[in-house]
């Protein structure tokens, strides 16, 4: 059970009248070393295997957000504002996480490429709106669905500087993302593991492949971040390679029907609702089977959460580990409340042994 922030506070100054008074000035300094939280611009914290420190904000970690914002204005004006292409196929579902999601209500509006106040400004300038009529002619007006395929960049930087920091121990390690689309997180691990780190992105949308690779070459990147125009599920060699598996929005969006999986010509949109979810259910079949014991898996939304409505063959607690990050967002975010509300949505797993599972 948790706290409210009343009675924590209440409970750590009965701590402190339980500290040996001249002990207690160390506690302090203690807790702040340890625990520094503002607003995602810095924070630290004792790892149970040694003291590892990582800055959220550090002068290098801007530096990483300067070159990722770079990235994103440049790739907007190659993209409609919806950042959706014609030779994508979208499905919206009918069931599980999304179904809230429809074609007329329902705006795509990519993260990384537009933060908050981007969003804002659109609005302001007519070119994106945050409402529409429920009944035409009236005021009867509803929010719009905001969402997005790619993460932003508060959410990459807290990814890879807090959740799965890429100091140098991690040097020649690989993060594969599957659904690279816009190749987002491939310029995130470049960006901050300095190109220690190895990068690979599959993407089944060949004009997105070739987006990314302009992007790769642009900035090079070339030597440790690569792009796949490839089925994830026929990369079983790449995905039991990885290190770090990042899933974001996979395949509800992209993988409703057995007949529809190749069809890549033309923005088309399909409703799912009298559909097998066969491919859908093949493609957690798959990563079940391909990632290895001790993989790190970041995803976003929560696993249990995308695959709530299917039928599979094992349980998804029998495969992962979840860890509990929580805490480790609340000292990030600060204050922050919208930081928080968009970090909290990464979920943080790691690849049982086969003996775990059991």
């Amino acid at each position: 059970m948790f706290l409210n922030i009343e009675q924590a506070e209440e409970e750590f100054q009965n701590l402190l009248y339980r500290v040996e008074p001249k002990s207690v000035a160390e506690f302090l300094s203690w807790i702040n070393e340890s625990f520094v939280v503002s607003d995602g611009k810095h924070v630290r914290k004792l790892l149970d295997s040694g003291n590892i420190e990582f800055d959220g904000r550090s002068e290098p970690t801007s530096e990483c957000d300067v070159l990722l914002r770079k990235i994103a204005v440049d790739i907007r004006s190659e993209l409609p504002t919806t950042a959706l292409l014609p030779s994508e196929t979208v499905c919206w579902p009918q069931s599980g996480l999304d179904s809230d999601c429809s074609r007329d209500t329902t705006v795509h509006v990519d993260a990384f490429l537009y933060d908050d106040d981007d969003v804002d400004e659109l609005v302001n300038q007519g070119a994106l709106s945050r409402e529409y009529c429920a009944k035409c002619g009236c005021r009867e007006i509803m929010p719009l669905t905001f969402i997005s395929h790619s993460l932003s960049i508060d959410q990459l930087r807290f990814a890879f500087t807090v959740l799965v920091p890429l100091s140098e121990h991690m040097k020649g390690t690989l993060i594969v993302d599957v659904g690279s689309r816009l190749g987002a997180v491939l310029y995130a691990v470049y960006s901050y593991s300095s190109g220690l780190v190895n990068a690979i992105g599959i993407e089944m949308n060949e004009d997105f492949c070739k987006l990314q690779k302009r992007v790769i070459e642009n900035n090079g990147m070339e030597a440790n971040v690569k792009v796949i125009n490839d089925d994830v599920r026929k990369q079983a060699k790449v995905v039991s390679a990885a290190d770090v598996i990042v899933l974001h929005n996979v395949f509800s969006f992209f993988l409703p029907l057995a007949d529809q999986v190749n069809n890549l010509l033309g923005l088309q949109y399909f409703s799912c609702e009298n559909d097998s979810f066969k491919n859908y259910t093949e493609c957690w079949e798959f990563l079940r089977k391909s990632t290895r014991p001790g993989t790190a898996v970041i995803s976003n939304p929560a696993i249990e959460a995308i695959t709530e409505h299917l039928i599979l063959s094992f349980s998804i607690s029998d495969w992962l580990e979840k860890i509990e990050t929580g805490y480790l967002v609340a000292q990030y975010a600060g204050v922050n409340q919208d930081l928080f509300n968009d970090c909290v949505k990464l979920t943080l797993y790691k690849v049982k042994h086969r003996d775990e599972a059991r």
